[in-house]
């Protein structure tokens, strides 16, 4: 069985650790881009860009050792970490990572675990959206704010009639 995983939950202030651990799955993978997904000027380079980092935990929980209904209980907290959408550090003999969210959870009760259950729990990183650039508010750049009709050519004789008439001298 490998190591020890936990989950910590920095907004709780807790840590939960699994009874044993079955397997650990670290999941580091590209998203290839095709030439027409790829524009000019993001962060891909050579049409490529890192997508989340993932953790697949395969654990077994337990009253073994343990108060009655813990298994219970950890049950009800992966649940609610899930549910809750709650930022997560999974902290493994390989690596740490953080920000994570539980994105998926499986739970099984079988004879192997009668008084308790095994299971499969996703971990995704997450990545906040990057935010719009803001537009400079001091730009003296002319900005359309829609359209006032067809153009219209009008000569400089007719526009001095305009203005005239407008009351507005011209030179």
């Amino acid at each position: 069985m490998p190591s020890s995983v936990s989950i910590q939950v920095p907004s709780y202030g807790y840590t939960y650790t699994f009874s044993g651990v079955v397997s650990v799955q670290h999941v580091f993978s590209l998203k290839i881009r095709t030439e027409s997904e790829s524009a000019s000027g993001t962060d891909y380079i050579n049409g490529a860009r890192n997508q989340p980092d993932k953790v697949i935990l395969t654990v077994m929980e337990s009253d073994v050792g343990h108060p009655a209904g813990w298994a219970d209980r950890m049950l009800q907290a992966m649940e609610s970490l899930k549910r809750t959408r709650t930022l997560c550090d999974v902290v493994t003999s390989a690596k740490t990572y953080s920000a994570m969210l539980l994105s998926e959870f499986t739970a099984a009760v079988d004879e192997e675990t009668p008084s308790g259950w095994q299971g499969t729990l996703t971990f995704v990183q997450y990545v906040p959206p990057a935010e719009p650039e803001k537009a400079n508010d001091n730009s003296s750049a002319v900005t359309h704010t829609g359209s006032a009709g067809p153009v219209q050519t009008v000569s400089g004789t007719a526009l001095k009639q305009m203005l005239e008439r407008a009351g507005i001298a011209s030179e």
